[in-house]
């Protein structure tokens, strides 16, 4: 197995990499925001990926339309659009490349050679900004024209939303895939000539819709269902910064408020010291509960345990306040420094 950072080995090294040394296994792939990606790849191919996730759906229905065909017409499409989209996420993450593809035997079949994906990816990394502009509204119509054939399913499915003239935000909700991609897609049908771009639909833009309503929550200090809201939008468009940033914006807000409610000179102190996580109660605790239970020693502050914790710090503070409230722990206050 071989683990490492994005950072450290961007991710057109590492298909690059993949590809001249022939490796073959599952390469999985995490850029910190939704579920993991993998690729199967064998011989200098990407013989399959992973699935779609289904979570994805819960938004469509905001969409006011659905595609007719099957989903799994879409699949191949849509992995392909995820690899894609990989390169335009913000640097950063990691991968995991396992020789075996024992565990992942539930995904996508594909037929791409790994040198074609990453000189795609790369194309598209650099005409994404000029695309972005060229469409800065989401709520912007799409139309169709002409009488000719896509030439994929993703584009017969587009060019249906297209004769419903549905928006651009609503188009992406539906079909369940990135700004990027469905921009790609829209630009296709529009070198085909079947399909054009005006105005602005009279409806509002339902991603706008969801972001207001994310930051009203934020303002009511709601922020576990906002972060609901901001990771399902990034779920369906890992690329999308705005959402990356408000998102990242209202943990900052919520770090805030739980060192209101958690002094950080504060030293959380075990009730019944280790059998209390043994109790009744404490089998509601979940593993990253735990994880945090075990860095309560009675001498580390709660500043200390959020340094000293793998976890994110949000994820630490707000596993403290459940067993704070659980009443497996009291708060012990030292009084600040001079």
């Amino acid at each position: 197995m071989l683990q490492g950072d994005l950072l450290t080995f961007p991710l057109p090294d590492l298909f690059q990499w993949i590809d001249n040394s022939r490796r073959s296994g599952v390469v999985e792939i995490d850029v910190g925001e939704g579920a993991p990606f993998w690729i199967q790849v064998h011989d200098r191919r990407v013989v399959a990926a992973a699935r779609p996730p289904a979570g994805q759906a819960g938004l469509g229905s905001l969409a006011g339309w659905a595609h007719a065909g099957p989903e799994e017409a879409l699949w191949p499409e849509a992995c392909m659009d995820r690899i894609v989209d990989l390169f335009l996420a913000p640097p950063g993450g990691r991968f995991t490349l396992v020789d075996g593809a024992a565990g992942f035997d539930d995904g996508v079949p594909l037929d791409l050679a790994v040198a074609q994906v990453t000189l795609e990816g790369l194309r598209r990394l650099d005409e994404w900004p000029g695309l972005d502009r060229r469409y800065p509204s989401e709520s912007a119509l799409l139309c169709a024209d002409g009488a000719g054939r896509p030439r994929t399913p993703g584009q017969r499915a587009l060019l249906e939303a297209a004769r419903r003239r549905v928006s651009i935000a609503e188009a992406r909700l539906g079909l369940h895939v990135s700004r990027p991609a469905l921009l790609r897609r829209v630009e296709a049908l529009r070198d085909l000539g079947l399909a054009h771009v005006e105005g602005v639909a009279p409806h509002a833009d339902p991603v706008s819709t969801l972001i207001d309503k994310a930051q009203a929550l934020v303002a009511e200090r709601q922020f576990d269902e906002a972060a609901i809201v901001f990771k399902s939008l990034l779920a369906a468009d890992p690329s999308d910064r705005r959402v990356r940033n408000l998102l990242r914006e209202a943990e900052r807000e919520q770090v805030a408020a739980l060192y209101e409610e958690l002094s950080p000179v504060a030293v959380p102190t075990l009730r019944g010291a280790t059998n209390a996580l043994d109790s009744p109660v404490g089998r509601r605790l979940s593993m990253t509960d735990r994880e945090v239970a075990a860095r309560v020693n009675g001498s580390w502050d709660v500043a200390s345990i959020a340094l000293s914790c793998p976890l994110r710090e949000v994820e630490t503070l707000k596993a403290l306040r459940k067993l704070l409230r659980l009443g497996l722990v009291e708060l012990v206050e030292t009084g600040r420094p001079e």
